[in-house]
């Protein structure tokens, strides 16, 4: 294949990222991804396929510029607006340090956009409520539900008991949910607790009570790959991959991505200052929401609620 790009294509699509190494590539590549790169027609469309070919065979993920569509300019009057300058990670870099930004600077004397990539190994959660479906699949799940919805209450509308129902439950849940936040320190001890045993067996035969909690362990640890399958799968709406295949780190890195996407860098408050932190940013979006749609002092029901639940 021939045309300007060649010599770098293969310089870069010669690189040999493992599966278990991080890579990050930035700067200034001259090559666009599309032809919405630029604010006016033409480029070459030959070497932006050769680029993107390079990057989907190297596994690489691109890193977001938020709040800029073009990170260059050549400075005239009518500016010729592109995006030649590209920020990519190795998939194994999202899943270590998943929180990784690309944020925009202001242009000072350089006709490119200075860019600052920021790297943090921590995600913000937010603190709404998430049904998570392998719950389902845990022994207690039924009986933490069952005990929580049999609670008597103080309420006599059906709409009230329906509702005093559900936040009992969703505190209950909560609450039980805290002894799944270490998962994968669980995934590790069960693999090192089977380790030394399968370790121990090539010196002696196993006793009944090691034999058997090895098998209680590879029991409970399939459960907890399953779980966590099934915790990142949610987070990642793909389903073009077989069904049944682990793939976690797969899922991890790709709701990682759609994160990255979503996120919102900054917001100006009432008073024109640019906030940043995730809590502060949280209250802008639930202020402007609150007073958007207002508040109801006098609600009326207008379907029958107590025909679709029994409150004895």
């Amino acid at each position: 294949m021939y045309g300007p790009c060649t010599e770098p294509d293969r310089w870069f699509r010669g690189h040999n990222i493992a599966d278990t190494e991080n890579w990050i590539f930035l700067g200034d590549f001259n090559f666009y991804r599309s032809i919405s790169d630029r604010n006016r027609p033409g480029g070459n469309i030959q070497d932006t396929l050769i680029f993107n070919d390079a990057i989907g065979h190297l596994g690489l993920v691109e890193l977001p510029l938020k709040g800029r569509a073009f990170t260059w300019s050549n400075m005239q009057s009518e500016p010729l607006l592109e995006q030649p300058d590209w920020f990519f990670t190795s998939v194994n870099w999202t899943v270590s340090y998943p929180n990784t930004q690309v944020i925009p600077l202001a242009k000072i004397t350089s006709d490119h956009i200075p860019c600052k990539v920021v790297i943090d190994t921590k995600i913000p959660r937010a603190s709404i409520f998430r049904f998570e479906n392998f719950w389902a699949e845990m022994s207690s799940f039924q009986d933490i539900v069952q005990d929580s919805w049999m609670q008597h209450t103080h309420q006599t509308d059906a709409a009230s008991v329906l509702s005093t129902k559900f936040k009992r439950l969703r505190y209950s849940l909560k609450n039980w949910s805290k002894q799944f936040s270490n998962m994968k320190t669980f995934i590790a001890n069960c693999n090192t607790v089977i380790l030394h045993l399968d370790a121990l067996e090539e010196l002696r035969t196993l006793y009944n009570p090691e034999h058997n909690l090895r098998n209680i362990l590879k029991t409970h640890l399939a459960a907890l790959l399953r779980s966590r399958t099934t915790y990142w799968k949610n987070r990642y709406t793909e389903n073009r991959i077989k069904f049944g295949d682990e793939c976690t780190k797969f899922f991890h890195a790709m709701a990682t991505i759609t994160f990255r996407k979503n996120t919102i860098m900054q917001l100006q408050n009432d008073q024109g200052v640019w906030i940043q932190d995730h809590e502060s940013k949280a209250g802008i979006i639930w202020n402007a929401l609150r007073n958007r749609m207002g508040v109801t002092e006098m609600p009326t029901m207008l379907y029958n609620l107590q025909s679709l639940f029994c409150t004895t």
